[in-house]
């Protein structure tokens, strides 16, 4: 009897534990993570979310959304994971293209996701990568995520997102509400002597005291080309000056993911060399401080990714294209 009750009662203590430990190897639940595009010199970044359920045959079924520039994306998603091993496998989701300027007419990667399970007291994380298919492999980057799991009652990344815009939005108008009235009218003081020159100078002398860092030479046809400026990934505010051939042309200029910084420079055909050179302002809320440069002629377009620092200076060198000599006949 006494043998009886002790196997009954080892049971039970076995029986309490087994639900946490169980528990504990699931993946069921709300997932948040940002994505980094796995792939030399690239900075672009996707904000991740899982929200996933797991049934008991390890089948997984839930939603993956990202929010990639200006754009928020939901995608039905399934899956399995195996306990032995917490691997998880997610099949193919579109995932737009992270060279993608304009979201309204990018295009999609498939990619499909493997992820491994880790417990620890201090996190529980999911951490792998999104992977394009045989078809893509070699033009789509792998999406990289370290996914941390969060309470159930902390907000999801459509509601971070609507939050952020909704902020973003009103800003302009918090800062005319709250701007003084004009000044009375006092008696006229002389001019000072900081002016947009000496603004200028101070700046082309500070960009001097950082490395520049030669991103890329690219050959340009027209003695005139288009420059376009955006934040590569998600708006955390960054800012940037820009100079070309040591002189300013933008100053301290919010790097945005819909508007970009648009001006035009001259290539002199003499020069060999014409440098654009971004100088940060700050590093915004994710360093370092990136940028697209779009660079436009008539005849060629190129996009290049750019990331400055408080130490460096991203430069790309433009290049009078030289004209194919006609050939005597």
């Amino acid at each position: 009897m006494n043998i009886t009750r002790y196997f009954i009662f080892s049971l039970v203590l076995l029986g309490t534990g087994l639900p946490k430990k169980i528990m504990a190897q699931k993946v069921s639940g709300k997932w948040y993570g940002v994505g980094m595009v796995d792939v030399a010199q690239a900075t672009n970044n996707y904000l991740c979310e899982l929200l996933l359920n797991q049934d008991g045959n390890n089948n997984v079924t839930g939603e993956f959304n990202y929010y990639f520039r200006n754009g928020y994306f939901s995608n039905k998603v399934q899956g399995t994971f195996k306990l032995d091993s917490r691997f998880m496998y997610i099949h193919l989701v579109p995932v737009m293209y992270n060279r993608t300027v304009n979201t309204l007419i990018g295009v999609d990667c498939p990619m499909h996701g493997e992820f491994v399970l880790k417990v620890s007291r201090a996190e529980t994380t999911l951490s792998g990568n999104f992977l394009s298919d045989g078809l893509h492999q070699y033009t789509c980057a792998p999406l990289k995520v370290n996914f941390l799991k969060l309470l159930n009652n902390e907000p999801t990344l459509k509601e971070r997102v609507a939050q952020l815009n909704k902020e973003d939005t009103t800003q302009d108008s918090v800062v005319v509400a709250a701007a003084p009235p004009p000044p009375l009218p006092v008696k006229p003081k002389e001019p000072e002597i900081a002016t947009t020159q000496n603004v200028a100078k101070d700046a082309e002398q500070k960009v001097q005291m950082r490395l520049n860092n030669l991103v890329r030479v690219i050959d340009v046809s027209d003695d005139s080309v288009r420059i376009d400026l955006y934040d590569n990934g998600i708006l955390d505010y960054d800012t940037a000056t820009v100079f070309f051939n040591k002189k300013m042309v933008q100053y301290k200029r919010l790097l945005d993911t819909r508007r970009p910084i648009s001006f035009y420079v001259h290539v002199d055909p003499v020069e060999t060399n014409n440098d654009l050179v971004m100088y940060a302002d700050n590093l915004g809320l994710i360093p370092p401080n990136s940028a697209l440069m779009i660079v436009t002629d008539k005849e060629h377009r190129y996009e290049i990714s750019l990331t400055s620092d408080f130490q460096k200076n991203a430069a790309v060198r433009l290049r009078k294209a030289k004209k194919p000599e006609m050939r005597a006949n």
